[in-house]
């Protein structure tokens, strides 16, 4: 190998796009919907990078195993290790609008990327710049991006903050400064033990709760919200598991920190159909649903499959960006 290749090779292991083993766990968990060409590079990819992936796909795993794999030799090698360590795990017989909810999907994730069919999104209605996506599915979930200000609303007096990310830590922060009484960043995993995270929730009297993960926000009679439901986690073999026991939170308003505020849609992409008959996403495929991406079919029509993997593998690296901000 010469001088000009391993400098090559070494830029390309270092920037993430070519990797031998998995980088160290993140704790981020990801869900992807759909394992054609999209939703399998990117569960690929954002495992490669670290995060634990949840893929969805609505055929039965019989229909799956005879399907011709979409990645190459040594990428499809690579997703078989994934699998079989647990960094990516896949439920088959799961269609959204069925048996699968969007809600549900990000509350429980720190992102979704929807690798769907155009005709899939359209049913769902979430196509176009107003897609109805959460608001429909009667959750009563605010999300905040990372940096922006808090709705202009009166302060809870009981707030719960979803997220382990600096936007999340910083929005309970704000909460607390606007007069809520009791707030409480909810998490996943643990925060660095007496680092500045820590620190500072403890000098602005921010609770913790590590070790939950939520899986359903409780309302009251009148629709408004009085709990998050959460199950209990825990890390084994170098990852978050779920362990099988609940709690509950009581609350009065609920928040997801998510990533970066979308950038206006990529022109390239915008071209490739008519205005209002995909879901409308940013340069880094970020949809207009808070902390949900999509790529492929759903996203540009009539894409060529190689295309497709281009689309889950680069919006792997946007979605980890964004995670790690």
């Amino acid at each position: 190998m010469n001088a000009l290749t391993e400098a090559a090779l070494l830029k390309a292991v270092d920037s993430g796009y070519l990797m031998i083993e998995p980088a160290p766990p993140t704790g981020r968990l990801v869900a992807v919907v759909g394992a054609g060409p999209s939703g399998i590079a990117c569960a690929h990819r954002l495992a490669m990078l670290g995060n634990d992936v949840l893929l969805f796909e609505a055929r039965s795993r019989e229909r799956m195993l005879q399907t011709p794999p979409v990645l190459d030799a040594p990428d499809q090698d690579e997703f078989e290790r994934l699998l079989a360590c647990g960094r990516i795990r896949c439920e088959y017989g799961r269609k959204l609008g069925e048996n699968l909810d969007l809600a549900d999907l990000y509350l429980r994730h720190d992102a979704v990327y929807l690798g769907v069919g155009l005709a899939m999104a359209r049913v769902l209605g979430l196509t176009g710049v107003d897609a109805a996506g959460l608001s429909e599915a009667g959750r009563e979930v605010r999300a905040v991006y990372a940096g922006d200000d808090l709705p202009a609303l009166p302060a809870p007096q009981r707030a719960i903050v979803i997220g382990a990310s600096h936007g999340a830590l910083a929005t309970a922060l704000r909460l607390k400064q606007r007069g809520a009484q009791d707030v409480t960043l909810a998490l996943r995993h643990a925060l660095t033990p007496d680092g500045a995270g820590m620190q500072s929730a403890r000098e602005h009297f921010v609770r913790l709760r590590p070790w939950v993960a939520p899986l359903e926000v409780l309302r009251g009679e009148a629709g408004a919200v009085e709990a998050v439901r959460f199950e209990q986690t825990r890390m084994l073999d170098g990852r978050v598991v779920d362990t099988g026991g609940f709690t509950e939170l009581a609350a009065h308003a609920v928040f997801k920190a998510v990533g970066r505020a979308p950038l206006a849609p990529d022109p390239a992409l915008r071209r490739l159909v008519r205005e209002g008959d995909r879901i409308e996403i940013d340069a880094n495929f970020r949809s207009a649903l808070p902390g949900i991406y999509a790529g492929g079919d759903c996203v540009a029509p009539r894409l060529e499959p190689h295309e497709a993997l281009h689309h889950g593998e680069r919006a792997a690296h946007a979605i980890h960006a964004d995670l790690q901000a």
